[in-house]
Formats: structure tokens, sequence, C-alpha cells
């Protein structure tokens, strides 16, 4: 979705929803030339086998381009992960929180920012890498927007960012009564601990020698033989859930029906009419 927003003529909000032919010539023999097919000793032809066509080679993906500003600031529209400069995930970012960018980088699958988001103080925090595809950008300078106008943006899309994960409860509180829920979380569980576990056991078989290491590395295929019959319960359960999950979707009147949601979209309204000449959707 594409999002263009004009105040006062320079402040632009966008949704980035961001390869010597060959002849036989006659043979010298004693000074006289004798043509090829006169030479007693004659070999059959040997029949030729055509090489195979070259395989097509595929021309090189362009490098995707990111189409908006390569510097500037904005505000994420719905809760997402932030990572350190190394890919370190951090954690998760509130909708509504501000931020200003310097720099943006191609990950895989989407673009990430290289930015400072500020923080409960009013401290600028980073640099940090955030997802582009999660985030409204503005253009202008944030310092020459109005304070009022800046914290009515940020008001929105927290709002937003609550009603969905308000319906991300009512989901989880109907689910619970899936067959599968908690055996499905178990299994899962046990499946990811025993990555851990593994990857932790590997790593000290490494630092070994001799029969402390060998003692080690059996205890390390053991490991993952349990962790491959872990994993197909935790598949099998996993199956289990979404099928129920499937024929049992959250019925509309839970969700029309709840009070919190109700509050939390009259205020969206609201909020929604002081920045309508700002944000379209």
């Amino acid at each position: 979705m594409r999002k263009v927003i004009i105040i006062s003529g320079f402040l632009v909000a966008v949704q980035l929803s961001l390869f010597a032919e060959t002849k036989l010539t006659p043979l010298k023999t004693g000074g006289k030339t004798k043509p090829l097919e006169s030479l007693k000793a004659k070999k059959e032809p040997k029949e030729t086998v055509k090489a195979p066509p070259p395989e097509k080679q595929e021309k090189p993906k362009a490098e995707p381009v990111f189409s908006g500003p390569k510097s500037g600031w904005g505000v994420v529209s719905k809760s997402s992960s932030f990572y350190t400069e190394t890919g370190e995930n951090i954690g998760k970012l509130p909708a509504g929180a501000l931020f200003t960018y310097s720099g943006v980088k191609h990950a895989t699958g989407c673009f990430v920012l290289v930015a400072k988001i500020k923080g409960k103080s009013d401290k600028w925090e980073g640099p940090f890498l955030i997802q582009s595809p999660d985030v409204v950008f503005f253009s202008g300078e944030l310092t020459e927007m109005p304070e009022q106008l800046i914290a009515d943006i940020q008001n929105y899309y927290t709002l937003q960012g609550k009603i969905e994960a308000r319906k991300e409860e009512l989901e989880l509180e109907h689910q619970s009564k899936n067959p599968s829920f908690e055996s499905a979380k178990l299994w899962q569980k046990r499946y990811a601990d025993s990555i851990t576990a593994a990857a932790d056991l590997e790593a000290k078989a490494n630092t070994l020698k001799g029969a402390a290491k060998s003692k080690a590395l059996d205890e390390l295929r053991s490991l993952k033989y349990e962790q491959s019959r872990t994993k197909v319960m935790a598949d099998k359960e996993a199956a289990n859930y979404k099928a129920w999950k499937e024929q049992n979707p959250t019925p509309d009147s839970i969700i029309n029906a709840d009070p919190v949601l109700q509050s939390l979209q009259k205020q969206l309204k609201e909020a929604k009419a002081k920045v309508k000449d700002v944000v379209v959707e």
C-alpha cells in the first residue's frame, strides 16, 4: 500500500508496503600429395555424438532498489522486531514508536533501516536496524514538524497497534479451546530446547580432546536421534492444532462484543480525525 500525504506542500508520508573452421587437407608423402581417401589404411568413420546444447545461464537478478528516501524519519506502523547492527534480535518495537534513519540496507526479503529510536524519556537510542515494511516514512525535517502533529501521528499508530494486539489476545483465548493447544506448545518447546541443547553440546565437544571428546560426540549423536523423534511429534501436534483452528475460526461475535476493543476503536476514530490530512489509507 502506498500513502502520499502533503502538509503545507512539504510533508510526504509513504508506506512501503521495499547478465577456425577445421578442414581436412591432403596429406603429403614423398613430396607428392595424396588425397585422404587414397590412403590404404582406412578407418571406419567414427559415429559422432553431438554435445548437448549448453545450458542457458540465468541472468543475474537485479538488485532491488529502495524506493523511499535514503534518510529521514518515520513512525512504526505495527509491532515489529528490531535488531543490533550485527543482526541480533533485541525484541519488539511498539506501534507508534518515532525514529530517524540515516541509511538503508538490503536484508533477506526486505530492506532494513539504520535508525535511532526515541525512547520513553525522549532520549534517542541506537543505531538499530528496523524493517521497512513495518513503518511509515515522512519527508521533510523532523525538527520542522509541529510537536503536536507528531504526537497525534504517534497516537494514531499506537492505537492501531493496541487494536491488533487485543484481537490477537481474543484469538488466543478462543484457540485455547483447541484440543491440541497444550500438546502442540509442549512438543514445540521440547523441540526448541533440544536444538539449544545440541548446539551447546556440539560447542563443548569442539573444545575437548581424546576420550572426553568421543564421549561428548556419542552424547550428541544420541541427542540428535531423540531430537528427530521429538520433531516428528512436534510436527504432528502442530498439524492437528492447525486443522482444528481452520475448522473453528474465532467468531466475529466475540471480536465485535469485546468492550476493550470497542473502546480502542472509538479512540482510534477520534485520533484519525486529527491526522486525516496527513494519513491517507
